[in-house]
């Protein structure tokens, strides 16, 4: 399929987003995380595109009608759609479609390992959201990648601090696994992202939560590389080895030219308690994989400015937090644990009320990073008792209140927002679009 580069112009078409209040006409997409059964044969179909608009408007203000194309709309001949729904009719403000993303190569040269240099700036996958009334286009979106949306901005994010972002993050960043099969479904609490660390970058994301495991040789065939014992694990279970995960962020912060990344290394919940050895092993392999691009505690804190960041001769610009604050001490580049919130809440009204009670915090917090862990978390009884119960389900069932919180409530006094099944939601656009906004309120 062809890539196309965004024109903003188009994009809005006239139609913004107001310092107030999300425009009624305003419409995007999100990947739903929910999978089905595929309609062609007896695997799964998963990443369905999601038509979005805003659910507290009269439905007097809301659109006549929404489509999601897959040629740009704003020809002078619209095209038909592939879907067409009246917003009326949907008081959620939401209709799932049953045309699947897929998994298609990455817009811009921004694959992995592509050898060319990427183009910077947004880019659009072929998948285009509208809204009409009548005949008349008055917004449009497309499913996009942000992979240098810092940097874009630079001119007007210069004099936003780094405690002062709005930082998009994921949690459990690298529990994913590419295409879903029937197998998956049955690790119902295991994967918390259908795309990998490189991908979450090249999309926006600038904080990554990771829990990583150590798992010593199991005979003496066993290699004695310690870089093949660490993996990324959800809480007592591995997932995936971590040295990929580092050099997927290092090539990202190579291939770009401003972007800040905050990795954040925060529990290591198997083989390291009572065993200070292999917390020295793994500060050797971040030392030897990311040192060079990491940013030292001594010179940068939260309060530091993007622009003295980008200003430094280096080129350093990630930030590595280590849960184990004794041995973060022990190292000049290591930051010590990140302040993670988390409400530990099983259903949005309980998240919401959690998150109003931090934000509400947030206010008179001193400064520092923190990230607000924004997904809802099962108990033991869900997990074994609750056979259609999964992380996928709860996300599906908070992704879409998360954008219309932090973009309508949260947006000014938000740090970093952690979520599952990240594009389930639009908090990469609410979080560039609140830190311009930020930028007047730094200024006046």
């Amino acid at each position: 399929m062809a890539a196309f580069r965004i024109s903003t112009m188009l994009l809005c078409v006239g139609i913004a987003v107001t310092a107030d209040r999300f425009d009624c006409n305003a419409v995007f997409l999100t990947v739903s995380s929910l999978w089905r059964p595929s309609s062609h044969d007896h695997g799964l179909a998963d990443r369905d595109l999601e038509l979005n608009w805003e659910p507290s408007c009269d439905p007097a203000m809301l659109p006549d009608w929404v489509g999601l194309f897959d040629t740009n709309p704003s020809t002078t001949e619209i095209p038909s759609p592939l879907v067409k729904v009246h917003p009326a009719d949907h008081h959620d403000g939401f209709f799932r479609t049953n045309v699947s993303l897929g998994r298609p190569l990455l817009p811009g040269g921004w694959e992995f390992g592509h050898n060319a240099t990427p183009t910077e700036g947004d880019h659009c996958f072929p998948y285009w959201a509208a809204s009409f009334r009548g005949d008349q286009l008055v917004h449009m979106d497309c499913l996009k990648i942000r992979p240098t949306w810092m940097w874009d901005h630079r001119l007007q994010l210069r004099s936003l601090s780094l405690g002062g972002l709005f930082i998009p993050g994921t949690h459990n960043s690298a529990c994913y696994k590419g295409s879903l099969t029937r197998r998956d479904t049955f690790s119902r609490y295991l994967l918390t992202q259908d795309t990998g660390v490189w991908g979450q970058l090249v999309h926006g994301i600038r904080y990554l939560d990771l829990r990583v495991g150590y798992y010593p040789p199991t005979n003496k065939t066993d290699t004695k590389d310690h870089r093949t014992r660490f993996w990324v694990n959800h809480d007592l279970i591995r997932v995936g080895p971590l040295l990929p995960v580092l050099r997927e962020v290092k090539q990202f912060l190579q291939k770009t030219m401003g972007e800040v990344v905050i990795l954040d290394l925060h529990r290591f919940p198997v083989g390291f308690h009572g065993r200070p050895a292999r917390h020295r092993c793994l500060v050797a392999l971040l030392t030897r994989e990311l040192k060079s691009i990491a940013l030292p505690v001594s010179s940068v804190s939260a309060s530091t400015l993007l622009r003295d960041i980008w200003d430094r001769d280096d080129n350093r610009r990630l930030i590595v937090a280590y849960g184990d604050k004794n041995v973060a001490a022990e190292s000049t580049w290591l930051w010590g644990p990140l302040s993670q919130v988390w409400g530990n809440q099983q259903t949005p009204s309980g998240l919401r009320n959690f998150l109003q009670r931090s934000m509400d915090s947030a206010k008179q917090r001193s400064p520092g990073l923190w990230a607000a862990m924004a997904e809802l978390t099962p108990t033991p009884l869900d997990v074994m008792f609750n056979p259609t119960g999964s992380l996928r389900v709860m996300a599906n069932a908070v992704n879409r209140n998360l954008t219309s919180w932090f973009r309508n409530e949260w947006w000014s006094h938000t740090n970093i927002v952690a979520t599952d099944f990240f594009l389930g939601n639009n908090l990469i656009d609410v979080a560039v679009a609140a830190n311009l906004r930020k930028i007047n309120m730094v200024e006046s």
